[in-house]
């Protein structure tokens, strides 16, 4: 090979390389799909919450609400038991007082998951969960219904829908479950 072809060939291949870290990093892979739920055998209550839980999937949010028309997090939980033939208070701190609390590790369908993301500092706007500790750590001011896999459902301003429970906010702001079903799976 001549001076002069090997002068071309390795410009050439630096530009390319060149060219190639102008690209920038590849995009980041797309999340991971939520892997389907293994099917069950559920109690008739459990089939009755399984029935309400669909119909309330995708319902506006409304303070105060209660209903298919809107509701707001302790609301969806109480219209969902409601459903059961259980009735349970209607405040979110109530409903964590009632049921049987159960651990993180032995959460099932239907317990109910209890956090303090929207508990409010006194005037000062909403509490961020794991950013800032104005003694609002215990108090629980957010609920959801938990339906496996590491996912529960919650009504929220964007309305009703699913969220993971290892997401960061709903991580550092869990502050405990509570089971209102008794026996099941």
């Amino acid at each position: 090979m001549d001076a002069t072809y090997r002068r071309l060939l390795g410009a050439a291949l630096g530009a390319a390389l060149w060219l190639a870290g102008c690209a920038g990093a590849p995009p980041p892979p797309p999340p991971e799909p939520l892997a389907p739920l293994a099917p069950v055998t559920r109690s008739p209550r459990e089939m009755a919450l399984e029935r309400a839980v669909g119909e309330f999937s995708g319902v506006p949010y409304s303070s105060g609400g209660t209903t298919l028309a809107g509701v707001d997090c302790s609301g969806l939980i109480q219209a969902l038991y409601q459903r059961t033939g259980v009735r349970l208070p209607r405040t979110v701190a109530d409903q964590y007082q009632a049921g049987a609390p159960v651990g993180r590790e032995e959460l099932r369908f239907g317990d109910v998951v209890f956090f303090n993301r929207y508990c409010q500092t006194r005037g000062r706007g909403p509490y961020l969960a794991g950013i800032f500790s104005p003694g609002f750590e215990d108090e629980v001011c957010h609920n959801g219904i938990y339906l496996g896999g590491g996912r529960f459902m919650h009504a929220s301003s964007r309305g009703v829908f699913i969220s993971r429970l290892d997401a960061e906010v709903w991580r550092v702001s869990y502050r405990g479950a509570r089971r209102y079903l008794p026996g099941g799976n």
